[in-house]
């Protein structure tokens, strides 16, 4: 369960929640598209629109022949659909008979489509119960249903998934459907299950009620207990071609600058969630900070010039301008080791436009180890996420002095 931070009253759910947003949403939210109907075939994706064909096939097969698992585990990189496939499949097992058609005028898939379906529980991973508002979990669910490829964020708060809330999926299951044909449970970063809240999802996937499907999505599935993946039928998820991303970014934000487009889908590492982030920053420039930031650092005794762009970064309410100084200082030093080894194709660059300066750069420190300068941006990276690090400047600077010594050998 959550409850609003100082309060005493009603606890509200994840489930509560759901239920409010429908009376905050209209239809005109909804992203698919009224009246559009697709037939269901070994040939064709039920969600076209979400890519990744080929494990829609696989689920689809499964479906028609009414042998699909009570138990999907999709994994891959971040920010690849995955959510947004989950919400799919929900879509067609409540939604089309096997060998039927898929309406997307209907008033089941229209409510999939907004979290507000009463057997959907989407499940993420939230602050704890005494410092999470009640208006911010709605906005949270509200904005997933209008874009599900964007990230659910709760700046400077440690989030996770806790036992309370696999209670509460436990006791749903145990009810018939209300209105659907079967109950979808996703549970979305299911890495950031504490280990008794996994445990004791691990009871539920063990017996689990003919009426229950549960869909399990994680970045990260080597956090994923055995247990639970042994009992998940995987699927590996792969970064979408641009092609797809640029579909998206038209579906979901409208037409998108043609010739900016593609260098922030580099930048993003073809990260969905990344790629709405930076479609509302000017990311070039932060980019360009990112290789001040370097430049500093080369001559870090002018210590005063370091300071003048670092404080402006810390000083930010959610460390998100620092930890993208740091995302860029990956992207960097990602293609100095390309170009360390000779790669071949400029096409593998992702600061592709910084080409020249990237091998000016690469002169300059032929033998330094690019390497160890990745793993103390990777080390940073890890103290800013954890919110028990009160000083974002103290962590930059730190990591300014380590590069300092390893780009002049010191």
């Amino acid at each position: 369960m959550v409850q609003s931070a100082g309060s005493s009253g009603p606890k509200l759910t994840i489930n509560d929640a759901q239920q409010m947003t429908a009376k905050q949403l209209t239809i005109n939210d909804a992203q698919p598209q009224r009246g559009e109907q697709m037939t269901i075939n070994d040939r064709e994706a039920f969600a076209p629109e979400t890519g990744h064909p080929e494990i829609q096939e696989l689920i689809q097969s499964g479906y028609r022949q009414n042998r699909l698992p009570h138990a999907l585990l999709f994994y891959g990189p971040e920010g690849c659909g995955k959510d947004a496939l989950a919400i799919a499949v929900a879509q067609l097992v409540n939604c089309a008979p096997p060998g039927g058609q898929i309406d997307r005028a209907s008033t089941q898939y229209l409510k999939i489509a907004h979290l507000q379906h009463p057997d959907l529980k989407f499940i993420f991973p939230t602050p704890s119960k005494t410092n999470l508002k009640d208006d911010e979990l709605l906005e949270a669910l509200r904005e997933k249903a209008r874009n599900p490829y964007r990230r659910i964020l709760f700046p400077n708060k440690n989030v996770f998934i806790g036992i309370d809330t696999v209670r509460e999926l436990k006791q749903e299951a145990r009810y018939k459907v209300y209105e659907g044909q079967k109950k979808v449970f996703i549970i979305s970063e299911a890495d950031q299950m504490r280990v008794e809240a996994a445990n004791a999802l691990l009871k539920l996937l063990e017996e689990p009620p003919d009426n229950l499907m549960l869909i399990l999505t994680t970045s990260n599935i080597y956090k994923i207990l055995p247990t639970i993946k042994s009992r998940c039928q995987l699927f590996r998820f792969s970064p979408l071609p641009e092609e797809r991303i640029r579909d998206l970014v038209e579906r979901y934000a409208g037409p998108a600058n043609p010739a900016k487009l593609p260098l922030i889908v580099r930048l993003a590492g073809h990260n969905m969630k990344r790629i709405f982030d930076f479609l509302e920053k000017d990311v070039i420039a932060m980019r360009d900070q990112a290789i001040e930031f370097l430049r500093k650092t080369w001559s870090i005794h002018k210590s005063q010039e370091l300071l003048e762009i670092l404080e402006p970064i810390a000083s930010g309410k959610d460390r998100e301008e620092a930890r993208l100084l740091l995302w860029f200082l990956l992207l960097w030093f990602q293609d100095i080791l390309h170009l360390q080894k000779g790669a071949a194709e400029s096409a593998e660059l992702l600061n592709l436009d910084q080409k020249v300066a990237l091998e000016k750069f690469l002169s300059y420190i032929p033998g330094a180890d690019i390497a160890g300068i990745v793993w103390e941006i990777e080390a940073a990276l890890k103290d800013l996420d954890d919110p028990r690090n009160y000083n974002p400047l103290l962590i930059l600077s730190t990591l300014a002095i380590k590069l300092n010594k390893k780009i002049t050998k010191q």
